[in-house]
């Protein structure tokens, strides 16, 4: 039979296929394509370079799900083979391949997770942090190179060579007035003698920044640096105490005389018990400044330097002001404080204030005294007694009649009716603090250790404080013999 001329004409035109381009040339028909794949896949097992011509073969017969198969098998005999990894579309990181940008962040979160529980710290924004520093980040602020908190102003001025004193700002112009140790006080710079003077006035107080105070006082700056230190002296024993610090610095005001100190809690009504009569620190809970500050209310206190008595009272009367401006910020009142800014009329606010606390008097008042008066003095010189402050404090309890019924310590009935009578509640007040501290009797010690772990949980305290109570009544015997009375 004979082929048409144009039919014969159009078979010469196209050369002859060759094997390798049989290779990938589709096969006709689904079925027949499985077959072969499976035949090649037979073939190409156990070697990459087969197993890539298959591959190359699927994806000219656009068989998409068989080709990732073959990469799959690609990948398991060659781990490290990057472009199989790319094509099965996923992606590196930390030097191994994950199958989405998903499962990545998933990983990282894990390992970010173990690492925080090897080292301590806690993830925040996907970032292993100190967990005191959380506060901090939650408010924008960010961390200099000397360890001070910083908010995006202050990182500004700091870019610009702005410094500080205190807490005034000084331009870069001003510069050298530091340098000659003179102060800024309003818009004169003074020495250091007269800006003593300038600051001896109530509502004129330096305001100086430590680690955990903000101290405003109208004492001389010299003594104010070793009020300063007490206390942050304070600030240890609280910690010991409550299992918990506050998480930003608080307020507390050191007044140069006894006078000053009337003055400011009688006439300027800064306080709402009057209880600045019964000792020389209480707490001022409704002073305006740094409330306004958005700090809570502030333990304040005097230290007059003048005489034997008042300096050596000083600072006793420093670190129990310190330690009542700690514990207020721990338990604060904010919807009464929170009314007080806003000048609203609140009702016997005394009680109003009191009933949002949940910790009781005597737990508060006792860290206060066991802060002033209880605690080991750790620079005492040498040869001479770190109990000397207790031994002193319990001889007082001695010689007005001994300890009071363990009750009525707990009760805290604080009146300014009977001043003599209420300082020594106080002062009972620390030896029970003192002995959960320091008297090593094991219940009192395992419910303390309950209560400061509610604490600092944030759990409802009333359980762990009833037992507390309870271990103390039933070993007040050991109590007695602690105090040795």
């Amino acid at each position: 039979m004979a082929f048409p001329r144009a039919l014969l004409l159009g078979l010469l035109a196209f050369p002859a296929a060759s094997p390798t381009t049989l290779a990938t040339q589709p096969v006709v028909g689904q079925e027949d394509r499985k077959a072969e794949f499976e035949k090649r896949l037979a073939a190409a097992e156990g070697s990459t370079e087969k197993l890539w011509k298959l591959y190359e073969w699927c994806s000219a017969n656009a068989m998409d799900k068989d080709g990732r198969n073959v990469l799959r098998k690609i990948v398991k005999l060659d781990e490290a083979d990057r472009r199989a990894h790319e094509l099965l579309g996923e992606v590196e990181y930390d030097g191994k391949w994950f199958p989405s940008e998903k499962k990545v962040e998933e990983y990282k979160k894990k390992k970010l997770e173990e690492e925080a529980k090897k080292s301590g710290k806690v993830v925040y924004k996907g970032e292993l942090v100190d967990p005191a520093d959380v506060p901090f980040l939650q408010k924008g602020l960010t961390k200099t190179e000397d360890g001070r908190w910083v908010d995006a102003e202050e990182q500004k001025k700091l870019a610009e060579g702005w410094v500080k004193q205190d807490f005034t700002w000084i331009p870069p112009a001003e510069i050298p007035n530091l340098e000659k140790n003179l102060w800024k006080c309003e818009d004169k710079w003074l020495s250091e003698v007269d800006a003593n003077k300038f600051h001896a006035e109530l509502d004129k107080w330096w305001k100086i920044p430590s680690d955990h105070f903000v101290l405003y006082t109208t004492c001389d700056r010299s003594l104010a640096m070793t009020a300063r230190d007490e206390a942050e002296r304070a600030f240890r024993e609280v910690n010991r105490i409550f299992g918990k610090t506050p998480a930003s610095p608080v307020a507390m005001l050191l007044l140069r005389s006894g006078a000053q100190y009337g003055e400011f809690a009688g006439q300027r009504q800064t306080e709402l018990r009057g209880f600045s009569s019964l000792h020389g620190a209480s707490i001022a809970e409704i002073w305006p400044e740094p409330l306004a500050a958005g700090m809570t209310s502030a333990g304040f206190c005097y230290w007059d330097a003048s005489n034997q008595k008042d300096n050596a009272f000083g600072p006793m009367f420093v670190r129990h002001a310190a330690a009542q401006s700690l514990v207020e910020a721990l338990d604060p009142s904010p919807k009464t404080l929170g009314d007080i800014v806003a000048q609203k009329q609140v009702p016997a606010i005394d009680k109003a204030w009191w009933d949002e606390k949940k910790l009781p008097q005597w737990l508060r008042y006792g860290a206060c005294a066991y802060a002033e008066r209880y605690m080991l003095d750790a620079f005492i010189k040498a040869g001479g007694d770190p109990a000397w402050m207790r031994k002193w404090s319990l001889e007082n309890i001695a010689n007005k009649g001994g300890i009071d019924p363990l009750d009525t310590i707990l009760s805290l009935p604080l009146t300014l009716e009977d001043t003599s009578k209420s300082g020594k509640l106080i002062n009972q007040a620390g030896l029970i603090v003192s002995f959960m501290l320091d008297g090593k009797c094991t219940p009192v010690v395992q419910a303390h250790q309950a209560f400061k772990d509610a604490f600092k949980n944030g759990k409802d305290l009333k359980p762990s404080l009833k037992a507390l109570e309870d271990a103390l009544r039933k070993n007040e015997a050991e109590l007695r013999k602690f105090a040795g009375i």
